[in-house]
């Protein structure tokens, strides 16, 4: 009788575990979506000991594991995104200056909590006369990059720990 009373009080308890479950997954992928991969793999990791069949979550630890600095990398596009600039004056600006200056922003709106960390890669120096001339209001610091780097010929590579600049590669 006791067995009997254990095995239902058991299976009465089975679906507030999957509730529970199902929460800290949706908290997993939301935390993988900005990027917070030690946020992500604690959830999905807790899944997993809440129920250790769960081939969901299985999966979307190997896939973070596979994956952690692209993962890392959408943390640093959020900020980027986050932070709305409330103006942005260039006038003929080279490259470097012009990043120099919105990493100056950045930091400022972000209260010395984030910066970009520009890296440019550029050996042939193929950047070095670009120009930049851009006047904006209340953009976010993504957008105000994508202007900067289309005006100079340039691509930006998300990373975990910086954002590297790069010439846009011509097609002949």
């Amino acid at each position: 009788m006791n067995k009997l009373i254990l095995a239902l009080a058991l299976l009465a308890s089975l679906p507030a575990y999957a509730d529970k479950a199902t929460d800290i997954y949706r908290a997993g992928m939301i935390a993988m979506d900005q990027g917070n991969v030690k946020a992500a793999s604690d959830a999905f990791k807790e899944v997993l000991r809440l129920q250790p069949g769960n081939a969901n979550a299985r999966y979307q630890l190997a896939e973070l594991q596979r994956n952690q600095g692209s993962v890392a990398a959408r943390a640093r596009i959020k900020k980027m995104e986050e932070y709305q600039l409330s103006e942005i004056n260039f006038a003929k600006l080279g490259l470097s200056e012009s990043l120099e200056a919105l990493t100056m922003l950045i930091e400022k709106k972000s209260e010395e909590k984030f910066s970009p960390n520009f890296m440019v890669q550029d050996p042939s120096n193929k950047l070095g006369d670009a120009q930049v001339t851009l006047s904006v209001k209340n953009v976010p610091a993504k957008a105000a990059l994508d202007m900067v780097l289309q005006q100079a010929g340039a691509v930006a590579k998300y990373e975990e720990h910086a954002i590297v600049i790069k010439p846009v590669a011509r097609t002949k």
